[in-house]
């Protein structure tokens, strides 16, 4: 090979790479909107949420949103650095299930 084809594969190379980072933005772009749509519904679904009386469990929609945010404030940082500082290396509780609150005993007697 010569050194023009050396020098031809790796602008090859290289173009290649920028056309992966391009594509890499792009999808985490769509991510972070498809996070705004599931917080919409995440959201109607808390306002519509009944508290069932006797229901043991109930979907903790704060920390899930909490989750969310700290998903989207990760992706922002990463397609937008500043600088260069240590990431915050906070664990997803990935768990929503919370015990229901005990339904008061009545005073009234049979």
């Amino acid at each position: 090979m010569t050194i023009f084809s050396y020098l031809l594969l790796l602008a090859y190379l290289v173009s290649l790479s920028a056309a992966a980072d391009i594509r890499e933005r792009s999808d985490l772009k769509l991510v972070e909107r498809q996070i705004f749509y599931i917080e919409q519904l995440a959201h109607r679904a808390s306002s519509s949420s009944i508290d069932a009386a006797g229901a043991r469990y109930r979907f903790d929609y704060a920390r899930f949103a909490a989750d969310l945010e700290r998903m989207r404030q990760g992706i922002h940082k990463y397609l937008s650095p500043s600088r260069s500082q240590p990431a915050d290396l906070v664990d997803l509780t990935g768990d929503y299930r919370t015990e229901a609150p005990l339904a008061k005993a009545s005073d009234e007697h049979d």
